[in-house]
């Protein structure tokens, strides 16, 4: 299993959560492992969230109203979202002539969300951003409980990503912007690796090959995961960028459709 792989950012989730997850058999997801170069124009909707410095990506999110992000409630804290930064429309990071930057005005963090210590279940690892202005790109909807066939067992899903496309602790390089298609690989895995504790049917989402080598990995966390151009779920961690027996772990977005929009919507 790999320890999650921590950059020079702030965000408290992204350089705690490593060793929460360790003892769970869970490290976050990061950047994407065995993907493409993704344009950006394709993918508007998807955001880094990084420290002041903005070229080292600690997350990702959604935009999904033009000034409202969704991310892993792991990736910020209140004591720490003041030192976060947004940024739109820059598919290579360190290309700082490029793209849009926003600070926090607001955070919600899910009052059940559980992603503190080593026995952290990452339950209800969710957030929503306000901006302190508008992003000026396409936003993308959530999934609704209605359409529950997004989430059926082998549904390729869109994962897109900054960070390390090895897995290895040690790979420090930021690629630009990476995606990969996904397949839903159902409950029977993710239980089996990660118990009924951290794993909730209900309320998280399976992603992994039967080989293994395709995931996301440790900066992207709180990043999309898409189908038919909904917002199915939320990056939430996993126990191995490369490994079949450790898949991806996402939170479902339909599954919180009601309390997500009331707070997308003020």
């Amino acid at each position: 299993m790999s320890k999650a792989r921590t950059r020079r950012g702030t965000l408290a989730g992204a350089v705690l959560v490593g060793a929460a997850l360790v003892g769970s058999s869970a490290p976050p997801a990061a950047a994407v492992v065995g993907g493409d170069r993704a344009e950006i124009k394709k993918y508007p909707w998807t955001v880094a969230l990084t420290s002041r410095d903005v070229k080292d990506p600690d997350c990702a999110g959604t935009l999904v109203a033009p000034r409202k992000v969704l991310t892993a409630s792991h990736c910020v804290s209140p004591a720490t979202v003041d030192g976060v930064r947004v940024v739109g429309g820059r598919e290579d990071l360190r290309d700082t002539r490029k793209g849009t930057v926003r600070k926090v005005a607001k955070l919600w963090i899910h009052p059940k969300a559980d992603t503190e210590g080593n026995g952290a279940t990452y339950a209800h690892d969710l957030a929503v951003l306000t901006l302190n202005a508008p992003m000026p790109y396409r936003t993308l909807p959530l999934a609704t409980p209605a359409q529950q066939k997004l989430y059926e067992e082998g549904t390729p899903n869109r994962v897109l990503g900054w960070g390390s496309t090895t897995g290895r602790d040690d790979d420090l390089r930021v690629p630009p912007l990476q995606t990969a298609l996904i397949p839903n690989r159902g409950d029977e895995q993710c239980i089996t690796a990660y118990g009924t504790r951290r794993y909730q049917k209900s309320y998280t989402m399976c992603l992994g090959y039967p080989a293994g080598g395709v995931s996301a990995c440790s900066g992207d966390s709180g990043g999309p995961v898409v189908v038919r151009g909904r917002l199915v779920g939320v990056i939430s961690g996993g126990g191995s960028c490369t490994s079949r027996l450790y898949p991806g772990v996402a939170v479902k977005a339909a599954s919180y459709y009601p309390l997500l929009q009331s707070r997308i919507a003020g």
